[in-house]
Parts: structure tokens; sequence; C-alpha cells
């Protein structure tokens, strides 16, 4: 099994900047998103400088739009076990301001949200 951090979102997301190993994916539905996921980060988010550049990336989506919803989920993917999201949270983008907020616990899915 492999951890992954899942990003999913209902405006379409472009490429970061290659510092983060973004998987570009064909949209795809999965219990507990609430839009089609379209990145994965294989190998999770562990280090400070990962969770620096997945905020700068989330920054940069979210300020093309006026109004955006971005999920991320941090699972463990397998061919033996479905995609589960066992907990979920809510975060206004304007209270993300620390990059370790993004540093979730395996199941877990933070949306990211800005009106």
């Amino acid at each position: 099994m492999t951890s992954y951090y899942y990003l999913a979102s209902e405006q379409n997301m472009t490429d970061g900047t290659g510092s983060l190993d973004f998987v570009e994916m064909d949209p795809m539905n999965v219990p507990g998103f609430d839009y089609p996921i379209q990145r994965e980060i294989f190998n999770g988010i562990e280090k400070a400088w990962q969770m620096r550049e997945l905020h700068q990336y989330i920054s940069n989506q979210m300020t093309r739009h006026a109004n955006c919803v971005i999920q991320i989920a941090h699972l463990l993917n397998s061919n033996l076990v479905e995609l589960k999201v066992q907990e979920k949270n809510l975060l206004l983008f304007s209270e993300l301001t620390d990059p370790r907020q993004l540093l979730l616990n395996e199941g877990q899915l933070l949306t990211i949200k800005k009106e």
C-alpha cells in the first residue's frame, strides 16, 4: 500500500511548479469527495518544504477564481482496499495561513473553500 495525497476541485486544476510530484489524473470520483479527483501526489506530504509547496499551489489555484473549492485527502492506495475517506474537515481559504494545516492524517479529507 502506498500513501497518496489526492486533490479535487470543481475548477480545472493547473500543473504546479514541478517541485512537488503532481500526477495529473483523468477525473475520478471517489466516495467522500464532492468533486472529481484531478491530481495526486505519490508518497504523500511529509516534509515542511512539501507542505509549503502545496500551500503555495493551493493559493495559486484559489487566486485564479472568485469562488473555488479544493478538497485534499491523505489516503492509502492499494489494489486490495477501496479508497475511503474517514474524516472530513472544512477550512475557509482566508483561514489557510500555515502550511502545517495541510498535514493530514491517513483517511482525512480537508475541504478548502473560497467564497
